[in-house]
């Protein structure tokens, strides 16, 4: 018997069409989520190929992954109030105080390590809870309120330095952050091991997913129970801890530390981090995001540099940068929830 149904299996030019129509469409979402990462592999391509005799080489690339290492972790600390939906402002000159809070104590005070470390981040986490109280509590806007520490921090750190170089870091502090491993210094690997952990936290974790839904809709999270009070408070006080880390680490690699120091990490930590969130997870932001934009964008002033344009570029960079990575975040943004 012949059936008259009509056959449910397409025929083979509409499913040749159908399978590089699937290609296509998953082609395009690889372009533009590693777009960040791929143009960081063609600067690289490029610089080499221009100056192959001072970029492509190993003392370069340490000197570019050593450098930025401390940015880099106050970077990956910013995320995470970024995620929640909160700006802090604060971060540089937390971690401006923190450096010269630490030259102080272990260098001009003479405090044994443990206890004086143990203060500088207890500095940070009581300025992050500070923070989170002011923005979470009493309602007060976090743009506003991290300014207005992070511009107190400024005095405080002029009070405790007199405006003076400190120097007088322990050389037990200073040779463990300096210590190389396979040309690596040790801060490299801090900083690889908290990207490391944020991403296991961010896509591993009920605790990362209830930050990300803090962050999509505060009032929708509230209501399907989630303690967001808590979660934002805890983010403040996250970053302000991570800075004040950051800030030693400074320290220790300088062997001392200087007032104003903070100030130009706060524009490269925001441009990294925004940046980072139109890469790997476009429109969210993430760790390994905030790693080669970071890096992407210290490549291009390098090799700049390298190139003989004047050290002005960097900033001009940074800030390009930055408006660059938020215009394509907010589009990124705006993909991910159409």
């Amino acid at each position: 018997m012949t059936s008259t149904e009509p056959s449910t299996i397409p025929p083979p030019v509409e499913r040749g069409r159908d399978a590089r129509s699937a290609r296509s469409v998953s082609l395009r979402k690889f372009l533009y989520d590693y777009a960040v990462f791929l143009l960081f592999l063609a600067l690289i391509v490029v610089y080499s190929i221009a100056l192959p005799s001072t970029f492509p080489t190993s003392g370069n690339f340490q000197t570019i992954v050593d450098s930025q290492a401390v940015l880099l972790i106050l970077a990956l600390g910013l995320t995470v109030p970024l995620v929640t939906g909160e700006f802090d402002l604060s971060i540089g000159s937390m971690l401006g105080f923190a450096s010269i809070l630490t030259a102080w104590l272990l260098g001009e005070q003479h405090w044994g390590l443990v206890p004086g470390l143990f203060v500088v981040l207890a500095a940070g986490a009581l300025v992050g809870a500070i923070n989170g109280f002011l923005v979470v509590r009493v309602g007060v806007g976090a743009f506003i309120t991290t300014l207005a520490t992070g511009t107190i921090l400024s005095g405080l750190t002029v009070a405790v330095s007199n405006g003076e170089v400190l120097n007088g870091i322990p050389d037990s502090l200073s040779n463990f952050t300096n210590g190389t491993l396979f040309g690596l210094s040790a801060t490299v690997y801090m900083a690889a091991a908290l990207a490391f952990g944020l991403w296991l936290v961010y896509e591993h974790t009920t605790l990362g997913r209830n930050l990300f839904f803090v962050g999509a809709g505060r009032e929708t999270a509230r209501l399907v129970g989630l303690p967001v009070a808590r979660l934002r408070w805890g983010a403040f006080v996250f970053s302000g801890v991570v800075s004040s880390a950051a800030g030693i680490l400074a320290a220790a690699q300088l062997g001392g530390s200087v007032t104003g120091l903070g100030e130009s990490y706060l524009l490269p930590a925001y441009a990294a981090a925004f940046l980072g969130a139109t890469t790997i997870k476009p429109g969210r932001f993430n760790a390994w995001g905030t790693v080669v934009a970071l890096y992407l964008v210290v490549t291009g002033t390098t090799g700049l540099e390298l190139m003989g344009v004047s050290n002005w570029v960097e900033s001009v960079f940074d800030g390009v940068a930055l408006i660059v990575a938020i215009t394509f975040a907010q589009m990124a943004s705006r993909r991910t929830v159409e």
